[in-house]
């Protein structure tokens, strides 16, 4: 019976040819999208879930409270918090103090010369110092090596696999060793783990030991007594003894610092909490280096998407299986005469969905196979990942076919076996019989809503990008390159040396250091005090250290005062508008020859005022900002450059940086694509609504011809009379299409103050936005009434020329 209904439906299938051929490629289209969608959505669920005990893992987190803002999210926690939470917190099995650091990695000369080798770290990459509980917190493949021992001491290091053999080509070679860090630093490799794997928020390098800050504190800015000090980089890992202690710890956690934390005016406490290891890579609320945050609302939209683009395909398929009832009315009617019983006949149209939905399965995942390179530029899934690495990719594609097979043939075929035998053969019937036309409407109008809302979605995104790009940041992106350099004592030594190199490239306008560019995303904060208030102001003070070409470099405007003369220390500084306005000075000239109390008893004096520029990507307002010298703070350099040229001053650069800094690696950009990187997530968004927009585009158009293909054939009698009576080709053209024109408006009626809400709520993300223009909506309907039009009149027209004495030609 299963081979012979096989053998029908191919035939069947075979037959009519447009009807197979439509359906196929709807459903391959939108069975590759879900696989693809599919694929994104599992890496991204399945991030840090390779970490043995996952579901105990924690990291101690903070909730700061200020007087203007409120509680505000923070990572790190002061040092002598970490003694205190190691003492107190009884439901941790173990805890690890980490700090987070980027340096470069040089494998030293016997001779003292240049360095054998030297490394430094890729985008997202990052080392850490950690304690012994680190590696019981975390479980890592050890290749060589003993975790309990290998970071007790100062001085050791314990590297990744792949940076091993970097280093000494053989990762069994590389125990015993000694790298130097920075170039200063001698360690010793007391072990070799295998690499992290690809979706983890732990991008390492290599972990030393935590003794070796204690050892070097000046160098890493380490302070073990101060409760006030707080750098994103120090923070804890704990592992509870039982996963749902997690309320009886932040119990004792909110103890820590009670009294410490309230002294000072602008910080009027820090309680610590736990943030459990699964909610690391989606919390927005608590950045983390390394790898990309990603909400699980995005993930969610993502799902939707694919679901609906998949559920498109399958109305197409409803869509012409209902129009088509007519033609195999017959069919039906003369099987039940035969004595078919409902279920074979069920069991006969199902069969033919399934083959259908098979082959495009088949087709699907050669296509997804096809667009894989292309998902970079919509997630951040890696190239090298296959598609078809886990069972449950096998498991999704089972289960698609038979929620496919069932969602897009089990309407058809009820409908189709229920027909009755006498009214089925009679020469009237018509579709109208199983109400076929309201629900083919509907389901266009679904597909168009779909379609249209995507496509405002993806022009709003774009629309934002563009504002942007086209944003006055404040400062001068264009034409300025950067690169970093250590600041330890001896590169301190030599910085006027390098900057006097630097200079002398006559491809190089200005040169300029300080420890970050204008916007960064990287500012030092402080409580201060102004003249001669006696009390902090309630709000932190940023701050930037930059020397006196500063302002020349990035073009940043001065509108009172001047800038400050060169200086190694903190002696003068100059304040942007925002801190004048949270002052309550109007006249930026009244500022000029004040003075500001930082870092409890220095005072420094004000010697201009800027205006505001952008010191964090746009979805942040101003903050209040601070420009000094301090020069051992200085390890970023940002040269602007002359247009002719270009490649020859990047080398010459290069060369000057590896005369004069031969033991330090040179790694180099240009700020504007520095501050491209804070938008890639946006871009993808609008890359993903772009896509998938188009593709439901295409899908709802396949859908459209399909329907006005039918249409055309159902009338054309009705055609024939018309041209006969005197009926103009556009006349017949516009009685084809207005029908389906109507459903297109009615969509793009429906879709747009859904899709206005939604991407209404997606710029509130953006403290500097665009307002969503009406013309939008318009231009998306024209655009959707246009293809729609163009889709529909291809058989229109083909019917409206049709010779009149060929359609009503009798039978």
């Amino acid at each position: 019976m299963l081979l012979n209904n096989l053998r029908i439906a191919l035939r069947t299938l075979r037959k009519n040819k447009t009807y197979t051929t439509i359906n196929v490629l709807g459903l391959t289209v939108g069975i590759a999208a879900a696989l693809l969608i599919f694929r994104i959505v599992k890496y991204e669920l399945s991030f840090n879930k390779s970490f043995a005990n996952a579901d105990r893992i924690m990291r101690v987190v903070s909730m700061v409270k200020t007087t203007e803002e409120g509680e505000v999210p923070s990572m790190c926690t002061p040092v002598p918090a970490m003694d205190v939470m190691e003492s107190t917190v009884s439901q941790f099995e173990a805890m690890s103090r980490i700090k987070e650091v980027w340096c470069t990695l040089t494998i030293p000369n016997p001779t003292g010369d240049v360095p054998l080798r030297k490394f430094n770290f890729a985008s997202g990459q990052l080392a850490y110092f950690v304690e012994p509980e680190f590696f019981q917190i975390f479980s890592l493949e050890w290749l060589a090596g003993d975790p309990a021992t290998a970071v007790n001491e100062p001085g050791s290091i314990v590297l990744t696999k792949s940076w091993a053999e970097k280093c000494f080509d053989n990762w069994s070679a590389a125990t015993g060793q000694t790298v130097l860090i920075d170039n200063i630093i001698p360690l010793v490799v007391k072990g070799v783990v295998d690499d992290l794997p690809v979706n983890s928020d732990f991008p390492l390098t290599f972990f030393i030991s935590y003794p070796t800050v204690r050892a070097h504190a000046d160098y890493f800015f380490f302070d073990d007594e101060n409760w006030g000090s707080c750098s994103s980089n120090n923070q804890v890992y704990a592992l509870l003894k039982d996963k749902d202690q997690i309320v009886a710890a932040n119990t004792l956690l909110a103890k820590v610092g009670e009294k410490e934390y309230s002294e000072g005016s602008n910080v009027q406490g820090r309680t610590h909490i736990l943030q459990p290891l699964a909610d690391l890579h989606y919390d927005t609320r608590f950045h983390h280096s390394g790898t990309h945050i990603t909400e699980k609302s995005r993930l969610k939209i993502l799902s939707v998407i694919g679901i609906l683009i998949l559920i498109m395909a399958c109305f197409n398929f409803i869509n012409l299986a209902t129009a088509q009832a007519s033609l195999r009315a017959r069919e039906v009617g003369v099987r039940k005469t035969l004595g078919s019983r409902r279920g074979q006949l069920i069991g006969q149209f199902m069969s033919e969905t399934a083959i259908l939905v098979v082959f495009s399965t088949m087709l699907g995942c050669a296509l997804a196979t096809i667009c894989t390179p292309l998902l970079k530029h919509v997630s951040h899934v890696p190239d090298s990942l296959p598609l078809f690495n886990s069972s449950l990719v096998w498991i999704f594609l089972a289960g698609t076919v038979v929620v496919v097979t069932l969602l897009a043939g089990l309407y058809p075929s009820l409908a189709l076996a229920g027909f009755e035998p006498v009214k089925a053969l009679k020469s009237n019937f018509n579709n109208t019989m199983i109400g076929g036309a309201s629900l083919r409407k509907s389901l266009v109008v679904l597909q168009f809503v779909i379609a249209q809302g995507l496509i405002i979605g993806a022009i709003i995104t774009i629309l934002q990008l563009d504002y942007i790009r086209s944003q006055d940041l404040g400062f001068s992106k264009d034409l300025v390159y950067t690169f970093n350099f250590n600041s330890d004592s001896i590169t301190i030594a030599r910085q006027q040396a390098l900057k006097l190199r630097m200079q002398q490239i006559p491809g190089v306008e200005s040169v300029s250091f300080g420890s970050d560019q204008p916007l960064s995303g990287n500012t030092w904060s402080s409580n201060f005090k102004f003249a001669d208030r006696p009390e902090d102001e309630p709000y932190g003070l940023n701050l930037k250290f930059c020397d006196a070409d500063y302002a020349n470099t990035y073009g940043i405007k001065l509108l009172a005062g001047k800038w400050y003369s060169p200086s190694d220390t903190m002696r003068e500084c100059v304040v942007n508008m925002t801190l004048l306005r949270k002052l309550g000075i109007t006249d930026p000239q009244e500022i000029v020859g004040q003075q500001i109390k930082v870092f409890e008893n220095l005072k420094i004096s004000i010697t201009g005022v800027t205006d505001d520029f952008h010191t964090h990507s746009l979805r942040n307002e101003h903050e209040p900002l601070m420009l000094t010298t301090r020069k051992e703070f200085y390890w970023e350099a940002g040269l602007k450059i002359r247009p002719d040229n270009i490649n020859s001053t990047l080398a010459s650069i290069k060369s000057a940086y590896d005369e004069v800094l031969p033991e330090q690696v040179f790694s180099g950009t240009f700020l504007d694509e520095r501050i491209a990187q804070f938008y890639e997530d946006d871009k993808r968004l609008s890359a993903t609504c772009k896509a998938f927009g188009l593709l439901a585009v295409l899908i709802s158009c396949l859908g459209l011809f399909g329907l006005a293909t039918h249409a055309a054939a159902q009338r054309v009698k009705e055609i024939g009379i018309r041209k006969v009576l005197g009926a103009s080709v556009t006349g017949i053209l516009g009685l084809l299409s207005k029908d389906f024109l109507k459903l297109v408006l009615i969509a793009l009626i429906l879709a747009s103050p859904l899709a206005w809400y939604l991407m209404n709520k997606w710029l509130t993300n953006f403290a500097y936005r665009v307002d969503i223009p009406w013309t939008v909506f318009v231009g998306t309907g024209v655009l959707a009434i246009l293809v729609a039009f163009l889709t529909v009149s291809f058989q229109s027209l083909k019917a409206a020329l049709a010779n009149p004495v060929e359609s009503l030609r009798s039978e």
